[in-house]
């Protein structure tokens, strides 16, 4: 392991430690809004699951295997399905402990060398841009930052919720 995969290892489980508490007791009110808030628990959760599609983990262990070159990245979807408008809290929860897992599989592994020569290009569709993205830049951004970002929102919305 080098000295930048322990801080993302520390982030990923920093992130899943906040997301965990954030989502407790949120069970009863997955679709409610709040003057300030204009996303729901629901939207919050299947966005991060689901930004990009399929989920970071998949992005990140399909750029170490080289079998993902690009990826698109439109921001701003909620990625709420008919089917995922009946699912659970816990369900939702599933979903971003699996792409945890994956991340935490990914930079537990990795290496610098790895972190900063694994590159895939990044299609930004609302920009209509395209970047060359290394897995270092990935974590500290559409990982670390993006999914922080959330959880304050979240936070947020759970003290407005009064939960």
């Amino acid at each position: 392991m080098t000295e930048k995969a322990p801080t993302h290892l520390e982030n990923t489980i920093a992130i899943r430690n906040r997301m965990l508490n954030v989502l407790s007791g949120m069970d009863n009110c997955m679709d409610e809004t709040t003057q300030n808030e204009s996303w729901s628990t629901r939207e919050i959760i299947y966005h991060l699951s689901d930004t990009p599609a399929g989920g970071l983990g998949a992005l990140f262990q399909g750029m170490i295997s080289n079998s993902v070159l690009e990826f698109d990245l439109t921001p701003d979807l909620t990625n709420v399905t008919s089917e995922r408008q009946k699912s659970t809290l816990q369900d939702g929860v599933a979903d971003l402990i699996s792409i945890l897992d994956q991340i935490e599989s990914v930079v537990s592994e990795a290496t610098l060398k790895s972190l900063e020569e694994t590159t895939v290009i990044c299609h930004h569709l609302s920009r209509e841009t395209d970047e060359v993205r290394s897995l270092e830049n990935l974590l500290r951004g559409l990982f670390a930052r993006h999914w922080i970002a959330h959880l304050e929102q979240l936070e947020l919305l759970k003290c407005e919720l009064g939960k």
